[in-house]
């Protein structure tokens, strides 16, 4: 601040300057004053450790001196120092001394301090129990990178059929299942076909689905260009489009958590360890420090049950409480939106002789939000040429019971309007759990489904929207060990009036052992009636065989079974078997064997019967060009990753668990990765070369769905090393510590004992330079003729 003196002269000897400067001055003091009584103001900030109650928080916290020993924090800094300000000012900052019953001491040569706060005030010790991933999700960091590549995938699944008449009449039949998908960063090129025999005997090729797909999982969302299928709420009907969908996809990111978890808050005498148990499985355990504390997100099981949470202090008291909770998938978490939207001509006739678009373009919305951890708001609507649609609804839960879902619709086309009145709920009663719909329409109820059914394939009162639907499950766990019994009715009355009500009932139980016994009884009347009463018994025989049988009769009459099935203690490379005796009006058996393996699944099969007989075969396997390479494997449905190793031979393992060894090129195909997730992909070094180098034998990958990435470990198969024995001018060995130059690169190598030194990247000509803290140094020149597959050792160097 520049400085205003005054001299000592009186006014009489002022000149001209010395008045001006006067002026400047006093016109300055008032700024400067106000300026000086903000900083007072303002104060300084303090950046101190807490601790609470003599309890230290592990934090460093903004605190403001604004003198007179009065201090202030921001609220929500506060909080997290596990005080809760007051309610009043629960934003911005807040002056210590106006929370009332807190005392605190500052101890500024120690940079702390030490905060006096009453239970009243204590803010509850916060965990969570997602995963840290799920947690840092939330929190807005970077979402894990995706590990993208180029390649080609084609899926195939070939069947071969033979058969020959009691008449000695024989044929034959061929088909084919395809799923071709090219995958680059920007997307996935997704294409299905199949080729089947026609009434000729040609082979006749018939599209199946074309899209593109891009993937953006920092949104989670896709998008989809080509053939589509819709979605919405339970009661709409989802149709085929060839056209363009926007969507949420949170398996895009399976770090985050969308759905309601339940939580508990507690507190604690002494410092304690909580453990959280359900279905006696203990899912959850941390320690927590006196007083309150607040668990959020715990790992339950979906639907609704009884926790147990147990408190144990460091004394070992032990305190004992239940939690009722309910996890449903029918509920978003507070905040989160799902969504799809959809536009496009209606595909009619997939993969028949009239497979084609139908005129005319039409959309299809729909939007969840959840508005809080308890309700879930939802909209849908379709719309296009002679159609309009939109309905509202909501699905709320209902204490810890259940859930329950009412929405309202309306439509207007061209044959009229109309109205929708739907209710879903699931609920656990006790032990029972129940679940229903109730579906309801009036007037001339219309989707895009009515409006555009094939009237080829459809019967044009069948593909109207149904005027009514009720329907009723009901399960309930007996006394009996492992024993259960479950209701089933469903009433449905189509467009055209016509009916079709049916019921059934079972009841299942454990017999023998291990063995269940299933009683089922179901009748159903209407445009196809029937009833029918059966029990079916199944032994598992060991681990891995099992025996069943099965008796049934309906109408047409009394039918029996007998099965028997094995399989081998792994899947893959593994093999399975099942044979089969069905008797009805005439007696039928068949038997199959499966082998599967990396590189597909073969199964062979057979059946007679009244004098005939048949044989087929079916291989289903992929093709796989990426990384580098063309590699043949077992169907690929997710992800998967091409490691390269460098070295043939090599064992490779996923999530500790063999996969196999790599070929030739050193490379091996590794299916059945998780998409958008952290894949543990690791080599066994065992297996490599003596003289191979790797940097690493583990590697974490995220590849994306239907796509492939490459892991690559960087190891050099022949890395020109060997392991040099130096001497001194006297023979002996040089000594222990001296350090390596090799050929004027320094790696930071040392001698060793016995005078070794183990050398990479070695030359046909190699000089070593060697250096002791005392002074002392020699050279040594030496010759090197690499022998891959070995470990050289080059010995009696003379270091000179």
């Amino acid at each position: 601040m520049p400085a205003c003196r005054q001299g000592s002269r009186g006014l009489r000897h002022f000149s001209i300057p010395s008045l001006l400067a006067l002026l400047f001055c006093g016109a300055l003091a008032g700024p400067l004053a106000a300026q000086q009584e903000a900083g007072r103001q303002e104060g300084r900030d303090l950046y101190l450790e807490v601790f609470v109650n003599g309890r230290p928080m592990n934090l460093i916290t903004r605190f403001t001196d604004l003198g007179d020993g009065t201090l202030s924090a921001d609220a929500g800094e506060l909080r997290n120092s596990g005080v809760l300000p007051d309610a009043a000012a629960a934003r911005g900052e807040v002056r210590l001394d106006q929370i009332p019953g807190l005392g605190w001491r500052l101890i500024e040569p120690e940079q702390t301090i030490r905060l006096v706060v009453p239970d009243a005030l204590l803010a509850p010790h916060v965990l969570n129990a997602a995963p840290d991933n799920v947690a840092a999700a939330e929190e807005g960091e970077a979402v894990p990178a995706v590990d993208h590549g180029y390649g080609l995938v084609l899926n195939y699944g070939v069947t071969l059929d033979g058969w020959q008449g009691a008449d000695g009449a024989t044929d034959r039949s061929l088909g084919a299942s395809f799923d071709s998908r090219l995958f680059m960063p920007l997307g996935t090129l997704t294409h299905g076909f199949v080729l089947a025999e026609d009434d000729r005997d040609v082979l006749r090729y018939r599209r199946l689905d074309t899209y593109w797909r891009s993937s953006f999982p920092g949104r989670a969302v896709q998008v989809q260009l080509g053939d589509i299928a819709t979605r919405g709420p339970g009661w709409s009907r989802p149709v085929r489009l060839g056209g363009l969908m926007v969507e949420r996809n949170f398996g895009l990111r399976p770090d985050l958590v969308t759905l309601p978890l339940p939580g508990f808050e507690g507190s604690a005498a002494l410092p304690s360890t909580v453990e959280v148990f359900a279905d006696s499985i203990r899912t959850y355990a941390a320690d927590v420090p006196a007083g309150p504390f607040r668990i959020d997100d715990l790992p339950l099981a979906g639907g609704s049950g009884m926790a147990r949470v147990v408190v144990r202090d460091v004394t070992g008291r032990e305190t004992q409480m239940d939690l009722p909770f309910l996890v449903s998938g029918e509920l978003l978490r507070r905040g989160v939106a799902d969504f799809a939207l959809a536009a496009g001509r209606p595909r009619l006739g997939i993969g028949s002789d009239s497979d084609r678009y139908a005129e005319g373009t039409f959309g299809v919305a729909t939007l969840r939000y959840g508005l809080t951890d308890a309700l879930t708001l939802m909209a849908h609507a379709e719309g296009g040429e002679d159609l309009a649609m939109a309905g509202l609804g909501a699905t709320f839960r209902i204490a810890h019971l259940g859930t329950a879902s009412l929405s309202m619709a309306r439509s207007r086309a061209d044959w009229g309007e109309g109205h929708l009145l739907d209710f879903s709920t699931q609920i656990a009663l006790g032990r029972a759990q129940v679940s229903g719909r109730l579906t309801r329409t009036g007037g001339r109820f219309t989707d895009i489904a009515a409006l555009t059914a094939d009237p080829e394939l459809v019967e044009p009162d069948l593909a109207g929207f149904p005027r009514h639907l009720a329907q009723l499950a009901f399960s309930l766990p007996l006394a009996d060990r492992g024993s259960a019994a479950s209701l089933f009715l469903s009433d449905l009355r189509h467009a055209d009036a016509r009916t079709e009500t049916s019921i059934g009932l079972s009841y299942n139980r454990q017999v023998l052992g291990d063995a269940s016994l299933t009683l089922t009884a179901l009748a159903q009347r209407g445009t196809q009636s029937d009833r029918m009463i059966g029990a079916q018994l199944h032994v598992p025989l060991g681990a891995r065989h099992d025996a069943g049988l099965m008796v049934e009769r309906r109408r047409a009459g009394w039918r029996q079974y007998a099965t028997a099935s094995g399989r081998s203690k792994d899947r893959v490379p593994g093999w399975s078997w099942r044979l089969q005796a069905d008797r009805g009006e005439h007696l039928a058996l068949q038997g199959s064997a499966a082998r599967e393996g990396r590189l597909g699944r073969a199964e062979l099969a057979a059946r007679v019967s009244q004098g005939s007989r048949g044989l087929g075969l079916r291989l289903d396997g992929s093709v796989v060009a990426a990384g580098g390479g063309v590699f043949l494997s077992r169907r690929i449905d997710d992800a998967f990753a091409v490691v390269d190793v460098g070295a043939p031979g090599v064992e490779v393992s996923a999530e500790n668990r063999p996969v196999g060894r790599t070929g030739r090129s050193g490379k091996i195909l590794v299916p059945d990765l998780r998409a958008y997730e952290a894949n543990s992909v690791s080599i066994d070094p065992a297996g490599l070369p003596l003289d191979a180098a790797v940097g690493v034998t583990r590697q974490s990958v995220r590849p994306a769905h239907h796509a492939g990435a490459r892991v690559d470990f960087g190891v050099q198969a022949s890395a020109r090393e060997a392991l040099v024995a130096l001497v001194g001018p006297d023979g002996a060995a040089l000594q222990v510590g001296g350090k390596v130059v090799l050929n004027g690169i320094d790696d930071e190598l040392l001698v060793g004992f016995d005078g070794e030194v183990f050398a990479l990247d070695l030359k046909d000509r190699n000089e070593i330079l060697v250096s002791y803290p005392d002074g002392r140094a020699c050279t040594a020149r030496f010759d090197y003729a690499d022998e891959p597959g070995t470990l050289t050792e080059i010995r009696g160097v003379p270091c000179l």
